[in-house]
C-alpha cells in the first residue's frame, strides 16, 4: 500500500477512470454450501446468469452496461413454474472495485428454506 504513495496524483487520477466494472461475483449460500456465480457485464437486457438450486431456489443476475446497475433475482419453484420471490436493484457508479455489495437473505414459502447471497463488482483496467 506504501507504493501508492509513491504515485504522482496524476497517475493516480488515471488509473482509477481505466477501471470499470466487467463484471459482479455473487457468492449465493443454500443448505451452509457457498456457490459463486460470475455476472458479466451485458449489452442486452436479456442477458441473465442463472443457476438453480434442487431446494427450488433459482438465483439470477443481470449487469447492464447502459445502466451501470446490478439487478439480482430470486425465484422459487411452484409446481410447474419459477415465482419471483425477491428482487434488488444497485448502481454501481460509486462503487469501488472488489467491495461488498449489499447482503441479502431470501426465505422460502417452504418451512426452514433460505438463500443469501452478497455481491461484488469485480473491474479491469482498460
Amino acid at each position: 500500500m506504501n507504493f501508492l504513495r509513491c504515485l504522482p496524483p496524476t497517475l493516480l487520477a488515471l488509473i482509477a477512470i481505466g477501471a470499470h466494472a466487467s463484471s459482479v461475483e455473487c457468492t449465493v449460500t443454500v443448505r451452509s454450501e457457498p456457490h459463486r456465480v460470475l455476472i458479466k457485464s451485458a449489452v442486452t437486457p436479456y442477458d441473465v446468469t442463472k443457476i438453480d438450486f434442487d431446494n427450488g431456489f433459482r438465483f439470477a443476475g443481470q449487469v447492464l452496461q447502459s445502466t451501470n446497475k446490478l439487478k439480482t433475482y430470486t425465484y422459487f419453484d411452484s409446481k410447474d413454474r419459477y415465482v419471483l420471490i425477491h428482487t434488488n436493484t444497485e448502481s454501481l457508479n460509486d462503487k469501488r472495485c472488489d467491495s461488498p455489495l449489499g447482503e441479502n437473505t431470501v426465505y422460502s414459502p417452504r418451512l426452514e428454506l433460505e438463500l443469501s447471497y452478497q455481491c461484488r463488482m469485480t473491474c479491469d483496467a482498460s
